[in-house]
Formats: C-alpha cells, sequence, structure tokens
C-alpha cells in the first residue's frame, strides 16, 4: 500500500499539468468584429475562369470554395490591418484571417488553424480572392480564443501566412 501512494500522487501530479490534445494559440493577439457592417469583393467571370484554369493545371476536380476580400479591419495586437479577412462566397459562414492563418465559422466554440485533409488555398496577385482546394471544415482550434459570433471574436496565434 505504501508503494502505491507515491505513484497515485505522482499520477495525479503529471495529470494536473499535462492536456490532451492541439492547440495553435500563440502569442499574438488578434481580433475581429464579424457584426460590423461591410462589403466584399466581387467575383467576376474572370476570376472564375483564373480559378477553372487553376484547377485544371493542377489536376484538382473537387468542389472550389472562393474567399472574398472583405473591409473588415483585423486588430493584430494594437495595430489596424485592412485587407487581411476575407469570407467563403459559397459558405458565408465561414470567415478566413490571413495573418496568423485562421479560420472562423460563426456559430462554434473557436476559430482554428485549417490545413487538414490537403486544404490548400491560392490567390491572383491582386490578393482581392482566393481559391480554395480540398476544403475540410475542422483544423487545429485556437483554444485561447473567444466564440466566433456576428460581433467581437478575439484569439491568440502566431504570425504564419499561406501567401
Amino acid at each position: 500500500m505504501r508503494r502505491i501512494a507515491p505513484i497515485f500522487l505522482a499520477c495525479v501530479l503529471v495529470a494536473q499539468v499535462c492536456t490532451a490534445g492541439d492547440d495553435a494559440s500563440g502569442p499574438i493577439q488578434y481580433s475581429v468584429d464579424l457584426g460590423q457592417p461591410s462589403s466584399a469583393y466581387e467575383l467576376t467571370a474572370k476570376d472564375h475562369d483564373w480559378g477553372v484554369e487553376l484547377a485544371k493545371r493542377l489536376d484538382y476536380s473537387g468542389t472550389v470554395v472562393h474567399f472574398t476580400r472583405t473591409s473588415i479591419p483585423l486588430l493584430v495586437n494594437s495595430d489596424i490591418v485592412e485587407g487581411a479577412v476575407y469570407r467563403a462566397v459559397e459558405r458565408p459562414d465561414y470567415f478566413y484571417v490571413v495573418p496568423g492563418d485562421a479560420m472562423l465559422r460563426l456559430d462554434t466554440t473557436w476559430p482554428y488553424s485549417p490545413g487538414v485533409g490537403g486544404f490548400s488555398m491560392h490567390s491572383p496577385k491582386s490578393k482581392n480572392f482566393i481559391v480554395c482546394f480540398n476544403f475540410v471544415p475542422g483544423g487545429v482550434p485556437f483554444l485561447s480564443s473567444t466564440p466566433v459570433v456576428k460581433g467581437k471574436v478575439s484569439w491568440g496565434g502566431n504570425d504564419y501566412k499561406r501567401f
């Protein structure tokens, strides 16, 4: 019995320090207000053709999700960044934030870092829109965040950009 007590105590202490799962949180503070009025770039026929040609060149035949640049400002620590928040055309409850590589889906617990299942994003030089291949909802969550709502959302992340 005396041997079991120290082992049990050690297991309890280790369990308090360790947590399971992944977390994409980091030291940089990001914040957006998804409830404010905003505008978004409107895709043209030429934009759609660009995505179709890209899919052909990459031999991609799956579903394409387009994200368009919005006027929603992004707060990074204490700096305001314009033109960094995109909204999905085909799935309007999804937003993508370029700095920090964060996907926000309305009415979910937290933003997440996408990139599962071959997920890839491509943008022309204008950066007015993004073509997304292998869009799979889900990824590594930012557990340091507030819930994703039509209003203010904040999270701690890292300085990572796909393009």
